[in-house]
């Protein structure tokens, strides 16, 4: 039997510029012997040889962005987001982006971080917009913050207030089922990040929109269970609600709960 002269496509030719990689392995394949006579039997779709890469999502790690720092891990599937100066966790949602990334963002819409198909991380927030390179500089440590312990709620929770007051000269006081949550651990973490996050959301409103139309407006933040998590603000009360069947992730963020904010005052 003679062997079969290998002539590559005009489409097979436009692999070497598309996918690099691709194209060496078929090239190798046609100049074997084996590759020879294979190759009269066996026909791969140019559709799959030019398959996307499996998506790309951040390495766990400590990142630096300019003048920001910030953490990547992932929990149950999910990427999780904490910049060095807050202790509240972003769960990002993630979408394709072009050329085989990805795009994650905040439960907001906004574009946390595009993430390329080779690996590479832009970080976008408020001040830097167009974005900025991120580098991994070392491992995420100390991501998750200490949990609230029923015997220090409700000093915890009066931090929160005392923290809007001299901050922000905001006369904020929060209420919740304060005896569900000093029995239940789960709940009072879902309900502890509820609040950490109205306390933040409420300071990046005050930043954005008309500082004296909260100070006058805003005197309560009410913090409840409900089937899905949400925000509200109805007759000067910011109503966070958090789902505790939905996991550590279900309840709003600070950016969320400023834009409620804003809309309402």
């Amino acid at each position: 039997m003679t062997a079969r002269r290998i002539d590559l496509s005009t489409d097979v030719r436009g692999l070497r510029a598309a996918n690099p990689a691709a194209f060496v392995a078929i090239l190798c394949l046609a100049l074997s012997p084996v590759g020879a006579f294979v190759s009269h039997a066996v026909e791969v779709p140019l559709s799959k040889l030019l398959m996307a890469p499996a998506p790309t999502l951040p390495t766990d790690g400590t990142y630096l962005a300019g003048d920001a720092m910030f953490m990547v891990t992932h929990l149950a599937g999910q990427v999780r987001l904490r910049f060095s100066d807050s202790d509240e966790i972003f769960y990002l949602t993630s979408e394709p982006a072009s050329m085989g990334g990805r795009l994650l963002k905040y439960d907001s819409g906004e574009v946390a971080l595009l993430v390329t198909g080779w690996g590479g991380i832009t970080l976008y927030t408020e001040e830097m917009k167009s974005g900025v390179p991120a580098e991994r500089s070392d491992e995420a440590m100390g991501f998750d913050a200490k949990p609230i312990a029923a015997r220090d709620f409700m000093q915890w929770v009066s931090k929160l207030a005392q923290g809007l007051a001299s901050h922000d000269n905001l006369a904020v006081g929060f209420t919740a089922d304060w005896d569900v949550l000093q029995k239940n651990d789960k709940e009072r973490a879902l309900a502890c990040d509820a609040m950490r996050n109205a306390a933040a959301g409420i300071e990046r409103a005050v930043k954005n929109t008309r500082r004296g139309a909260i100070t006058d407006g805003l005197h309560i933040v009410k913090v409840a269970p409900a089937q899905r998590a949400g925000v509200t603000v109805k007759g000067g009360v910011l109503i966070v609600s958090y789902a505790p069947q939905g996991g550590p992730s279900a309840q709003p963020s600070s950016r969320v709960i400023a834009r409620a904010i804003e809309a309402a005052f």
